[in-house]
């Protein structure tokens, strides 16, 4: 008969975790997996105690090794071991998640499979201790600028998909706190539907029994999250470079040979021939640039293969054609974003055009990884019905 799970990552859990797992018990009969990540022979008590309840399955770090890993544990043991469970929970051991919005999620899960279902809290409460609301909403709101999603509750401990999702999930990677972080990310490249669900907003003691550590964790979740958006920097700053370079070498070679002897080789324009030099130099220099960072950001950035039939600069998916057009356009709102700051505003033309560059620079991001290089993998069904829920 196919069955539920209960997944939680523990670390040095009092007894409240065992009087938790009796809760879980009343409302559902699900199998319980418990990850004992390295807390230690002081903990023994707590876990043996666990097992007794029935049912209930505990799996040993020898040291701590982080949630992600804890969780992908649990994963590997649910692949492995018992092929009949059909939907997973994730829960924290903290007490945070109320067993009836445990149960719904299953159902949730249940009622719609292939997506990843999250219990979304309330921070608006006067309950939500200070460090909790501003981590969450700073991460909400880098989610949403990097990936185009806003997802109220990026930090939830409670969530929920089927066994067909199982996979995905072990192969995603991360070993900590940014494993969650991660996750929302994959579901979002991969088109896997995320669902919301309102739950209770619980807080034991201010969340003291935490073991999230606001210096490193948070530089793990920032490095995770804006790991694409560096590989689209850097990818942008080499290929400046490039165009640089390469203006630098066909200037001085057209301004050095005929038709274009009418300026001296040290490109100052002399009339018409100067200016033709200079204005192929750098048509010249732009496409070759564009085309290395088209190749770039589609392989290396977005990683998004085209088609199995497509060329280097064609595919199905048009995306060579898309990047022309929005490389274009860029351009063009380049200049009139520059044109009109300065007219505007007492600033200068250099000024203005490092601000309107740098808001571009976000524009350029987001448009190619919602548009411009969205087109290499099929989108499901599912995927286009996509949206948040909450009940």
């Amino acid at each position: 008969m196919r069955k539920n799970c209960i997944i939680i990552p523990a670390l040095e859990p009092d007894e409240k975790l065992y009087e938790y797992i009796v809760k879980l018990r009343e409302c559902t009969r699900s199998l319980i997996v418990v990850v004992d990540d390295g807390s230690g022979p002081g903990y023994h008590c707590v876990f043996d105690r666990i097992k007794d309840t029935g049912d209930c399955v505990v799996l040993k770090h020898d040291v701590n090794r982080g949630k992600g890993r804890a969780l992908k544990t649990a994963f590997a043991y649910l692949m492995e071991h018992v092929p009949e469970v059909a939907q997973m929970v994730c829960v924290d051991c903290d007490g945070q998640h109320a067993p009836g919005d445990v149960f719904r999620i299953f159902r949730a899960a249940r009622e719609m499979p292939g997506a990843l279902h999250l219990g979304g809290r309330d921070f608006s409460g006067k309950e939500v201790p200070f460090r909790s609301w501003f981590g969450n909403r700073v991460t909400t709101c880098l989610f949403w600028l990097v990936c185009g999603k806003w997802i109220d509750d990026t930090q939830t401990g409670l969530r929920a998909f089927d066994r067909s999702l199982l996979p995905e999930m072990l192969s995603i990677p991360g070993e900590r706190f940014e494993y969650e972080t991660q996750m929302l990310l994959t579901c979002v490249k991969d088109k896997i539907p995320i669902r919301m669900h309102r739950i209770q907003t619980i807080y034991e003691e201010g969340n003291g029994g935490s073991h999230f550590r606001p210096v490193k964790d948070s530089i793990r979740v920032l490095r995770i999250l804006f790991s694409e958006m560096i590989r689209f920097g850097m990818s942008s700053l080499f290929c400046a470079a490039l165009d640089v370079f390469l203006f630098w070498r066909f200037s001085g070679y057209l301004l050095r040979h005929e038709p274009f002897s009418g300026a001296d080789a040290a490109g100052e324009m002399a009339g018409t021939a100067g200016f033709l030099a200079i204005a192929m130099a750098t048509l010249c220099a732009r496409i070759i640039s564009a085309c290395v960072n088209y190749i770039l950001n589609r392989d290396h950035v977005f990683q998004k293969k085209p088609s199995k039939h497509s060329r280097l600069f064609w595919s199905r998916e048009n995306m060579f054609l898309k990047y022309a057009a929005l490389c274009m356009g860029i351009g063009l709102l380049s200049a009139a974003s520059v044109y009109l700051l300065s007219r505007i505003f007492p600033v200068g033309t250099t000024t203005a055009k490092v601000i309107s560059d740098l808001v571009l620079f976000f524009v350029s991001y987001r448009m190619q990884k919602s548009w411009v290089f969205r087109g290499g993998r099929e989108e499901t069904q599912e995927s286009k019905k996509e949206g948040d829920i909450y009940e």
